[in-house]
């Protein structure tokens, strides 16, 4: 008899139980159903859960009859999230905002097809602010809190839209989590969550089917708890697309892209470097708070500066070469100090980049999203009713806008598609002269001055602070999480919309807030593969990933089982006499509300001394002399989400249900 806790649990460690039959899919989604249950719909009410998938349990046990029949992929049972801006076939893809809360999605996002076709399993889809156009404002959804400290933010104000990826990643209620970045939404949430965070260079994972924001600036994120959870992922992640649609600079024809494959090829198969000797390394002045020429430097606290200094330490003790240097690439591009030019003012990119890109650009490529999925009830973004998409409270342009110079108004945007949009990005004045000088602006500003400054890559802290979960109400913390270096991940939109590839790791805690604080490593253009070895070793040295302080394991979260002990195989291998594929585990619940407390009973058809139940995350246990009944209770002081219980009945380890019953008035 072993026992495997899912917490914190590697993609690694996963697949070799399944292998083995210590566990099966339907456990793995059972732990995981009763985490997002007991912390996320109720107790900390995380609510990083925006979407679960209603066919979950079902999908978990086909993986199963798969496996059985000896047709396992490379992701075989392993349950993950995606972010609410990614199309799940039938499921809702609302990019977080109420005008677009009943759109379904009429196909997968290609990311989400490979995985699928992998093996993976879908949980659900994770909160985000509306289309993504900021941090932790709240969507149709609400927004994620922190599982470390809920005080502070899970994610950056200002851009840190995959704030519900970051916290169900981190707090495990899944094996990884699909992000997504156009300023820092990816990095973000990885960084206040400890996790590991990959934005790649343009047109290296296919981004269709993804709701867009700023197109040029668009990729996919994978979140996970190691670099090597990372790497098991691009083995699948990182493939040939031949279906261009909706994916940007796949589409475009002015910028050729390297083949993805011509990158990366199969990230597990070749052993890591363990050390970084002969590794020059720079890190921005700009982010370690010895740059004082900025109008408005970014900030950085003293607890992160003790954590840098520390991370540049173990860089050099791995073998690097550290070196303080400037960062002309983001000098120029924020203009940020008396004499920098702009891209405009150097005549790189048209005078007119910034609306071009927020308008016909940004109206083009909405539309197109709308089109291509192709729901008869919304088919066109001039039928959006654009007030409705991102209501907030916050003045018209607030300040995690205008630092990025930029900000959407959706309902001039359905008013261009009402009018005509061009129906080819060539019929753009200006669109040739914006992405080729996007790209020069990087080869001469980050990539030819890393060449002159003898650098392999540049390091950094991956944000300066983190903000206050009381901003909504509180003035000052507003003013404290709009700060440079706080409202977005350091290097705003600099990294994203000039193409250079990150990978973030966590560098460790701050002592005074025990929160989390990323490390990002930055390079070229097409450096992903040696930016993955630099962060691999960084992390194997010094391993400061530490579990979610406030989602400790749950007694549901170890699943006893004997390795090869037959309870995991099926009678046969036919998916039609897999019991969670024929029929789940039919029950029915009753919810009676007491003085202190619901009492949940539930009965089950062919219970047997087998059946486990859970109420919200609660044990039920069975009821004596009633054959398939089952009772608990759950305390009426117990915050929640939702007026409902979530109730997940497993008859055996290959046959799961779940129901969501409304309690009584």
């Amino acid at each position: 008899m072993t026992s495997f806790d899912i917490v914190e649990m590697g993609l690694e460690q996963m697949r070799a139980a399944l292998e083995s039959g210590q566990v099966t899919s339907v456990d793995l989604v059972c732990a995981y159903l009763n985490r997002i249950a007991y912390y996320d719909r109720t107790g900390p009410c995380l609510h990083a859960m925006a979407v679960l998938n209603p066919h979950v349990l079902t999908d978990a046990a086909e993986s199963d009859a798969r496996r059985a029949r000896g047709e396992a992929g490379v992701l075989e049972g392993i349950p993950f999230t995606i972010k609410d801006s990614y199309k799940a076939k039938g499921l809702t893809v609302a990019s977080g905002s109420p005008a677009l809360k009943d759109l379904v999605a009429t196909e997968d996002a290609a990311s989400v097809a490979l995985l699928r076709q992998a093996g993976a399993v879908l949980i659900g889809k994770t909160n985000m602010p509306p289309m993504a156009a900021g941090g932790i404002q709240p969507g149709v959804y609400g927004y994620a809190r922190s599982p470390y400290n809920p005080d502070y933010i899970t994610a950056a104000y200002g851009s840190g839209s995959s704030n519900g990826s970051g916290t169900s990643t981190a707090a495990s209620m899944a094996a990884f989590g699909m992000a997504e970045e156009t300023v820092s939404s990816g990095r973000s949430p990885a960084s206040n969550n400890a996790l590991v965070a990959y934005t790649p260079s343009r047109g290296l994972i296919s981004i269709r089917g993804n709701w867009p924001l700023r197109p040029t600036c668009d990729v996919v994120v994978p979140h996970t708890r190691t670099v090597t959870d990372l790497m098991i992922l691009l083995d699948v992640l990182i493939a040939d697309d031949p279906d261009t649609s909706g994916d940007f600079w796949r589409q475009q024809s002015v910028v050729p892209l390297p083949r993805p494959e011509d990158v990366i090829t199969k990230p597990m198969l070749r052993e890591r470097p363990a050390r970084l000797d002969g590794v020059r390394i720079g890190v921005p002045r700009i982010f370690i708070g010895e740059d004082d020429a900025p109008l408005e430097p970014p900030v950085i606290r003293p607890s992160v500066r003790r954590l840098w200094d520390q991370a540049a330490d173990d860089l050099r003790a791995l073998g690097a070469e550290v070196v303080e240097v400037a960062f002309p690439a983001w000098e120029n591009y924020e203009e940020d100090r008396p004499g920098a030019l702009g891209l405009a003012a150097r005549g790189l990119v048209p005078a007119n980049w910034r609306t071009m890109e927020g308008g016909p650009v940004t109206a083009m490529v909405l539309d197109q999203f709308l089109r291509v999925n192709g729901d008869p009830d919304l088919a066109t973004w001039a039928d959006v009713d654009g007030d409705s998409v991102f209501p907030v409270e916050d003045a018209l342009w607030p300040v995690w806008i205008t630092r990025a110079r930029g900000g959407f108004d959706w309902q001039r945007l359905a008013e261009m598609v009402k009018a005509g949009v061009p129906s080819s990005y060539d019929e753009v004045p200006g669109f040739d002269q914006l992405l080729t000088g996007l790209e020069e602006a990087r080869k001469q500003d980050f990539e030819r001055w890393m060449t002159d400054q003898g650098l392999d890559l540049i390091v950094f802290p991956a944000a300066g602070d983190v903000g206050r979960d009381d901003l909504f109400t509180r003035p000052e913390s507003l003013a404290d999480a709009s700060r440079n270096g706080v409202v977005y991940s350091n290097g705003n939109r600099v990294i994203r919309h000039l193409g250079i590839p990150t990978v973030t790791v966590p560098m460790g805690f701050m002592s005074d807030t025990q929160m989390p604080v990323g490390l990002t490593f930055a390079g070229p253009a097409y450096s992903d593969d040696a930016l993955i070895d630099r962060a691999y070793a960084y992390e194997r040295a010094t391993r400061r990933r530490l579990p979610a302080f406030l989602t400790p394991s749950l007694p549901s979260d170890v699943i006893s089982g004997c390795v090869g002990d037959g309870a995991v195989t099926p009678v046969t291998a036919d998916a039609g006499s897999w019991p969670g594929a024929r029929s789940g585990a039919a029950h029915t619940v009753a919810v009676a509300k007491r003085e202190a407390f619901w009492e949940v009973t539930v009965t089950v058809d062919g219970g047997s001394a087998a059946t486990q139940v859970w109420a919200d995350g609660h044990i039920l246990s069975a009821v004596e002399g009633e054959a398939g009944t089952f009772a608990g209770r759950v305390s009426l002081r117990r915050e929640r989400l939702f007026e409902e219980i979530l109730v997940l009945v497993k008859v055996s380890r290959g046959a799961a249900a779940y129901s969501l019953t409304p309690l009584p008035a």
